[in-house]
């Protein structure tokens, strides 16, 4: 009976079965008595341009929210809606492929906060301040000094004709840390100690949009380590989504809804609760998921029209659930809702609005899919991978050569991926590809070769890759060894500035360079510093090879 009730849900796409309801069991004293009544009816959620379309999704670790939301998005989808999910443990992935959805690492690109969007710069730098206050905890005089920061970066930047970014704005606090006095230039390390998190590439590169809001897309998160980094991107982003919201004429609304994936990271007063309070003339709609439902900004819980409650035992959050599930003042509908909250096991759910009238208690269908083909690509590409090994590894996962191919194309056409060949009579020789690149595909494909290299001559790598640090880092012995690779786009004085740097901290440094450019390295030929041509290096075939310098 239950398999014959599936696939007639499953027909009808319906997400899940309501199992019993909230109804009137008898009226005593003019008082009504409430109860759960068993039921085995179908339940999607209620799509009406009436009411709001904004949703909650609560319940503790481990309850089945996620799972939840995926079978909800995809039934919106199928409705003819549009999907942007902010996934901080990336567990949407998945849904990708089977919602024709682009997916974004946000590690690498994404969205960027200095983007004007309309605003002049003394607003959108109060509000970048703003929001970079709220998430690492600012003080006043921190925030004035942060203002001053971004103001600087946006005047440095007019003349270049380039949006600024997180690393500018880094960059301008260390100019004015270098001609501040002693108070003003600790304020100024400390913000820049904290801000450094946020300096991953992904604020270089933003995504469109108009084609984010016209399609679906799935945003991974893990990539940003922190909890303040994801809270800045999530925040960002939704800012941009209500930016475009106010530029739309209520005729042009669309059905777009926002995933938010552990909401509480935004807090309270957040952007997202003014999309709550007035999206639903545009069409605009939030779906928030959280562990407790007062951590939710308070304006998207007041102005949600789903309520979805899953297992909860902390009894605070089960007393203001029920109360707020329950809604009135009837002791025993109250009583009543909080035993059906307490029986709640894991993949169900306890609903109130879409249309149910009372409460009701659902049970979810099991949303299975495996990540897509585009997905395991940009992971797999992370770090510099040969074509060889991603056909490879691709036919492990049952993609066969030749959708593999395709794809590797068609994310290259749009910059998810990017390929350099390697050609110098070596092991490594042939076409790699890495998933967004922070430097040029040359810089990033290399640098993952040298240290896979280092690592098959028996030395123990890390890449780093970033402005802080070489891009490898090599351990022989005791030594430390640092790894710079230059295409040769570089000016050989910062070259130089970069290895007095390095010097202070490394005992020894190679360089490698672009066989091409070469000579246009010499004056970097110094003591306790080895220039090599790429060509040269990945031919090594002993660590001493790659370690002598000259005069040492």
């Amino acid at each position: 009976m239950g398999s014959l009730l599936d696939r007639l849900f499953e027909k009808r796409d319906e997400v899940g079965i309501v199992d019993s309801r909230l109804t009137i069991k008898r009226v005593y004293f003019d008082r009504p008595r409430w109860e759960w009544r068993r039921e085995s009816t179908g339940f999607s959620p209620w799509l009406d341009s009436r009411m709001n379309p904004h949703m909650v999704i609560v319940g503790e670790s481990g309850s089945g929210k996620s799972n939840a939301c995926r079978v909800i998005v995809r039934h919106l989808v199928r409705k003819g809606a549009n999907v942007a999910i902010l996934d901080p443990h990336n567990e949407y992935a998945g849904m990708a492929e089977d919602m024709g959805a682009k997916v974004y690492d946000a590690a690498r690109n994404g969205v960027n906060a200095f983007e004007l969007d309309g605003k002049t710069e003394r607003e959108k730098a109060s509000e970048i301040t703003n929001m970079l206050k709220k998430a690492f905890r600012l003080g006043e005089v921190q925030g004035y000094q942060l203002y001053r920061g971004i103001m600087c970066t946006y005047a440095r930047m007019a003349g270049t004709g380039r949006t600024p970014n997180v690393h500018d704005l880094l960059y301008s606090l260390k100019a004015l840390s270098s001609k501040a006095g002693v108070g003003e230039s600790r304020t100024l390390d400390g913000i820049t100690r904290r801000l450094v998190l946020l300096d991953t590439g992904s604020a270089s590169r933003s995504a469109n949009m108009d084609e984010v809001m016209n399609g679906n897309s799935v945003f991974l998160l893990s990539g940003l380590h922190t909890g303040e980094a994801q809270a800045v991107y999530i925040e960002s982003f939704i800012r941009k989504v209500y930016g475009r919201m106010l530029l739309m004429r209520k005729e042009d609304r669309r059905a777009f809804y926002v995933v938010i994936d552990e909401a509480e990271k935004l807090g309270q007063r957040s952007v997202a609760g003014r999309i709550a309070a007035e999206g639903r003339k545009y069409g605009i709609g939030i779906v928030a998921i959280a562990q407790r439902i007062k951590s939710v900004d308070k304006d998207i819980r007041a102005n949600s029209s789903v309520i979805l409650a899953m297992c909860q035992r902390e009894p605070e959050e089960t007393n203001y659930l029920a109360n707020l599930m329950s809604g009135g003042n009837e002791l025993n509908r109250f009583i009543e809702v909080k035993k059906g909250l307490r029986s709640l096991g894991v993949g169900r759910a306890m609903v109130n609005g879409s249309g149910t009238g009372n409460p009701c208690i659902v049970s979810f269908r099991l949303y299975e899919s495996r990540p897509g083909l585009e997905y395991e690509i940009m992971k797999l590409c992370e770090t510099a991978s040969h074509e060889k090994e991603v056909l490879v590894a691709m036919e492990k996962l049952g993609f066969d050569a030749e959708s593999t191919y395709v794809k590797l194309a068609d994310m290259k056409r749009d910059g998810t991926i990017e390929s350099y060949g390697i050609s110098c009579e070596s092991a490594y020789d042939g076409k790699w590809y890495v998933s967004g690149n922070r430097n040029s595909a040359e810089h990033d494909v290399c640098t993952g070769v040298i240290s896979r290299h280092l690592r098959s001559l028996g030395m123990e790598s890390r890449m780093y890759n970033n402005s802080y640090g070489p891009d490898v880092i090599a351990y022989y012995g005791r030594e430390r060894i640092a790894f710079e690779y230059e295409t040769g786009s570089k000016s050989i004085d910062k070259t130089l500035q970069m290895l007095k740097f390095r010097l202070n901290i490394y005992p020894r440094v190679t360089v490698i360079v672009n066989d091409a450019h070469e000579k246009a390295y010499d004056a970097a030929r110094m003591d306790r510093v080895r220039v090599m041509r790429a060509s040269e290096f990945f031919r090594a075939i002993c660590a001493p090879d790659v370690l002598y310098v000259t005069g040492a």
